[in-house]
């Protein structure tokens, strides 16, 4: 007996019932007698080819709604440069954000609120130049939005025109959601993001979990209802409890993205270099480390100096070029230093001469 599956050419996928309950493409099955194997095998269509992948689609906005009334959770990252771009990419993130972040991860800066509205312009154009397929969401640094719905407008569309941005994000509750009317009204599409506002932390008395108590929850989630009617297409929801993520995401009709939110929001997003391993600063409590990126570069630097001092990097042949011996020779008479066997003295050997003299 065969059951028929959709495949993502339309094509029925066909599994055989002594299959039921095993996981498909590549994943660890159990057969009979306890054996354990994993399959290289490709799925198949009718006539025994391989299924062929579906080509990537660009995510929209109505695709990220699609995510979220399906209950499917959306991926989010930040980049902040053309290589950082291409990998989120090509592996399937369905969100990149060019965090403000990126005033301290790659600038060295000691907050968000330093970030000037032509760094972030900058860092944008190059990860755009990486992304294809992810919506690309920048955020509006401190600063170019405060001022008044006109100004944040004309910079919000410098971040489309001149940063190639797709959507900007900005922090704020009430108090910006005439900002965020305005700027959705032009035609470009804003999230919010409410909860923990990095770009607010001296205000804050530093970086702490908003919401914990009643009144504060209800402030958080009146905020995230204000922005919703206001117009925006997302909501980043940070550093908040689980509880209330859960809630707010379940009242809202838009999707919500959680970071220290929990994992009852529509989606989630992380700092690309917390997740990596490579931003040595303190961990929040949300950060989970999916790789150490960090030892990995410590262990190749370290490895690069030990093999220039020790001179095994790099090998003459196999990492050099070659010139042809007699033209080495013609070379070494035209400017007179012709030696019987056409060779240069190698470094050590002049080094051990001088120290003898």
């Amino acid at each position: 007996m065969w059951r028929s599956l959709a495949s993502g050419t339309g094509a029925p996928l066909r599994l055989s019932s002594a299959s039921a309950g095993v996981r498909v493409a590549g994943a660890r099955r159990r057969i009979p007698g306890g054996r354990r194997w994993m399959s290289v095998r490709p799925m198949t269509v009718e006539g025994g080819m391989p299924a062929a992948p579906s080509p990537r689609k660009k995510v929209t906005i109505q695709h990220l709604h699609q995510l979220r009334s399906t209950g499917t959770p959306i991926s989010m990252l930040t980049a902040y440069d053309f290589p950082t771009a291409r990998a989120l990419d090509t592996h399937g993130v369905d969100i990149t954000l060019v965090g403000d972040s990126l005033a301290q991860v790659c600038l060295g800066l000691p907050s968000t609120t330093l970030l000037t509205l032509d760094e972030m312009l900058h860092h944008c154009r190059a990860v755009a130049r990486g992304t294809a397929h992810p919506l690309l969401v920048a955020d509006m640094p401190f600063g170019s939005y405060q001022a008044g719905a006109d100004d944040a407008v004309r910079n919000a569309v410098r971040m489309v025109k001149e940063g190639h941005a797709e959507a900007v994000k900005l922090e704020g509750g009430a108090e910006v959601a005439d900002v965020v009317r305005r700027i959705a009204q032009v035609g470009i599409p804003v999230m919010a993001h409410v909860g923990l506002m990095p770009q607010r932390h001296v205000a804050l008395s530093g970086y702490r979990v908003q919401g914990r108590d009643a009144a504060g929850a209800r402030e958080v989630y009146e905020a995230a209802r204000t922005l919703e009617e206001a117009g925006a297409f997302s909501i980043v929801l940070e550093a908040i409890p689980h509880q209330l993520g859960a809630f707010i995401t379940d009242k809202l009709s838009i999707p919500t993205i959680g970071i220290g939110a929990g994992p009852g929001t529509s989606g989630q997003v992380l700092v690309w270099d917390d997740l990596m391993t490579r931003w040595h600063g303190r961990k929040a409590k949300f950060v989970r480390r999916f790789a150490d990126v960090g030892q990995e570069e410590g262990r190749g630097v370290q490895a690069y100096i030990d093999a220039v001092r020790d001179r095994s990097f790099p090998r003459a042949r196999e990492e050099g070029y070659e010139m042809g011996e007699g033209e080495w020779a013609k070379f070494l008479d035209d400017v007179g230093e012709l030696q019987e066997d056409h060779r240069v003295i190698p470094v050590q050997e002049k080094q051990r001469v001088a120290m003898s003299m």
